[in-house]
């Protein structure tokens, strides 16, 4: 399908908006837990994929969630976050667009998958963080172990944007563009 001059400016649009909603999303509610905090911006990480696509919806979730961090004080994690939430939402996107329907099923093997790729990459981001740069573990193993701490409140974290994305999808599809 090829896109008009005005499609791609409403994609454009679309995905700058996409970003504020994700900002937005992960910085207003906040639950504290051990390694940080959960909020509701992997549900619009999701949801930007639905709506979106994997070109569009991996900026807008990619920028949105780094930008969280950037302003929250987290700013050492905001490339770790850049390139995770890009992969959560392109991973989406691609399996919704590679099975073109709109069941249930397909959706909810795709908000989980997206889940699954970002407590994958957050282990191994906490391996790095926790390991190389903040010398908090001695060791690979150590790293790993502190990663592996991380892994029940990352875990929670995905749940709830899976959850509320999932909720959510049938809404953001009849506006799907």
């Amino acid at each position: 399908m090829e896109y008009t001059e005005n499609d791609k400016i409403k994609k454009i649009i679309l995905t700058g908006l996409m970003i504020a909603i994700v900002f937005v999303s992960g910085s207003i509610i906040r639950i504290p837990t051990l390694n940080g905090f959960m909020q509701p911006g992997d549900c619009m990480v999701l949801l930007s994929a639905v709506l979106l696509g994997k070109k569009y919806g991996t900026v807008a979730g990619a920028f949105g969630m780094a930008l969280v961090d950037v302003l929250s004080g987290y700013l050492i994690w905001a490339p770790f976050t850049f390139v995770i939430k890009g992969a959560m939402a392109f991973v989406t996107a691609l399996i919704i667009e590679k099975y073109k329907d709109d069941k249930f099923k397909t959706y909810l093997i795709a908000f989980i998958t997206g889940g699954i790729v970002d407590v994958i990459g957050y282990f191994i981001g906490n391996a790095i963080m926790g390991g190389l740069i903040l010398g908090a573990s001695n060791g690979f193993l150590g790293s790993i172990i502190y990663s592996a701490l991380h892994i029940p409140g990352d875990a929670a974290q995905a749940i709830l944007g899976v959850v509320l994305a999932f909720l959510l999808s049938p809404f953001v599809r009849k506006i799907k563009v």
